[in-house]
């Protein structure tokens, strides 16, 4: 009996945070409501407050969903991936799906972020921390491999990734993108990481 009761009550918690991500995504974090978010579930805000007792908590966990759903996808394309190039191919499809997506909950544009202030910046370095983690071990085996010149796996994976996030950073200071400006940036890093693989390979 309590093991259904939990069940039931993640299986709850999950489509709550689900019509969340929609909504956040959509409108932004500051412009939707608890109330809105219950509506959407057919759900009284008494019902919702059940689960989540503040909205605070609702971006929490939308934060560790997300994050959670990034590391899986983008663990996947690196295991699968044939060469390093190949991985840093797939990292950039992966960062600008999940970019296209999520760009109203991550953007500080007008403050719309998934945690104020301090939370923002540890969400960040915690996204950071997790890229790094699972780039480095593929420029590592790059280099045993022959693929790659020898380097500082967790330098470089940082390095890599500063440069792709200053361009996604010159986005946040705009309007809302369209389209067009998703794939003007994507390029962008496309090129960059280019350069950059073509400087870390061993010369032919």
């Amino acid at each position: 009996m309590a093991t259904k009761m939990k069940q039931e009550a993640q299986g709850k918690q999950t489509q709550i945070i689900e019509a969340a991500i929609k909504r956040f995504s959509h409108f932004g974090i500051h412009k939707t409501t608890l109330s809105e978010i219950a509506e959407d579930l057919s759900m009284f805000k008494q019902a919702l407050s059940y689960y989540y007792p503040d909205k605070q908590s609702i971006v929490g966990a939308t934060e560790d969903k997300i994050l959670d759903d990034y590391k899986k996808e983008l663990s996947k394309v690196l295991a699968e991936a044939s060469s390093v190039k190949s991985a840093l191919l797939g990292l950039l499809k992966i960062k600008r799906s999940f970019f296209e997506k999520y760009f109203m909950l991550t953007s500080e544009k007008d403050g719309i972020e998934l945690f104020a202030n301090k939370g923002a910046v540890d969400w960040r370095r915690t996204l950071k921390e997790e890229e790094i983690k699972l780039l480095s071990p593929v420029l590592e085996k790059g280099v045993k491999s022959g693929e790659l010149k020898p380097l500082d796996s967790v330098y470089t994976s940082q390095l890599l990734l500063d440069t792709l996030y200053a361009f996604r950073k010159c986005m946040e200071d705009k309007p809302i993108p369209n389209a067009s400006s998703f794939h003007k940036v994507f390029g962008k890093q496309l090129e960059i990481t280019e350069l950059f693989y073509n400087g870390l390979k061993t010369p032919t």
